[in-house]
């Protein structure tokens, strides 16, 4: 005695709610992505040099690829380039720091010495060898 089923299953899948689902995900992650803002120093590098800036004082500083700092010539730590800085000031509130990096010179060691003149107020001219 042979018995039949009176359902068949049916073999056949649906994509259309895993679709549905997938551009959901993709326009909230389109969303969400363009809310975010990376933290990035602003740089404003001038088209083309006009006028001469007249500067009663200059702090060179010069990063080299190693890591190193040196302030007018004499290496120097970071905590030294703070305080040098702030001397600086303190006798001459129109200075400015021509800060050298070389080629190799990492991002970080850069940046540090952008931050603490950000930090103290002084404008940076930025030269890369």
């Amino acid at each position: 005695m042979a018995l039949k089923r009176r359902t068949k299953v049916s073999t056949n899948f649906s994509m259309s709610s895993m679709t549905d689902i997938v551009f959901l995900l993709l326009i909230f992650f389109m969303i969400t992505s363009t809310m975010i803002h990376p933290n990035a120093i602003k740089l404003v590098i001038p088209r083309k040099a006009t006028t001469q800036v007249e500067v009663d004082k200059f702090l060179n500083v010069r990063v080299d690829a190693s890591g190193n700092y040196y302030v007018n010539g004499r290496g120097m730590t970071s905590n030294d380039i703070e305080s040098q800085l702030q001397a600086a000031l303190a006798t001459n509130d129109n200075i400015y720091v021509k800060l050298t990096a070389e080629k190799d010179a990492t991002t970080g060691a850069v940046a540090l010495v952008l931050d603490i003149a950000e930090t103290n107020g002084v404008k940076v001219a930025l030269d890369i060898k």
